[in-house]
């Protein structure tokens, strides 16, 4: 049973997780992490026979007399994990996630990627829109510091006024029916 991506919840498991020095000791071609290359893809010897394209008799040979193909050492590190494009030190790709340097969790889908234009387009939008609110609030600030009301701060005192006298008005006349039935009771 195939395990889902989405299942994995972007989490680099920690066996999964292999050292980035062992990683860039392969991508640098030293001889002795071979074996550990092949641990970290999770590789059998017949799969890492196979990724190096070798038989396996050469990849066991590999393994027992330590001088291995630099060129197949160096593909199990990227195999395993490395990332070696220049800007990208550091980083790691496991189970098809790729991780920034240091991190375990929150790793990135390649389809995400293609998210990443829309959203630098949205941080921008919010941006601007941050602007604009904050400096609408500096001048509202202003407004109140100096003490100059608003044209809807008058409006909204007339309102409130224009409420509070309906209001005063309909408790008058709530009185007025409480107490009618009330002496007509007693009357």
């Amino acid at each position: 049973m195939a395990v889902e991506p989405a299942a994995l919840d972007k989490l680099s498991s920690a066996d999964d997780w292999a050292d980035a020095d062992l990683l860039s000791a392969g991508f640098a071609a030293h001889p002795l992490t071979l074996r550990k290359l092949q641990r970290a893809c999770g590789f059998t010897d017949q799969q890492a026979a196979d990724a190096c394209l070798v038989s396996l008799r050469t990849y066991r040979r590999w393994c027992a007399t330590g001088k291995p193909d630099p060129t197949a050492v160096r593909l199990l590190a990227i195999l395993a994990g490395f990332v070696p494009w220049s800007g990208w030190h550091g980083w790691e790709v496991h189970r098809g996630y790729l991780f920034p340097p240091g991190y375990t969790r929150g790793g990135i889908l390649p389809s995400e990627f293609f998210a990443l234009v829309f959203y630098r387009q949205q941080v921008s939008e919010y941006q601007r829109l941050h602007a604009q609110l904050k400096a609408r609030v500096q001048l509202l600030e202003a407004q109140l510091a100096g003490h100059q009301p608003l044209a809807r701060e008058v409006a909204l005192q007339a309102r409130v006024q224009a409420l509070g006298v309906q209001v005063q008005a309909l408790g008058a006349e709530l009185a007025g029916l409480v107490t009618t039935p009330e002496s007509a009771v007693h009357g």
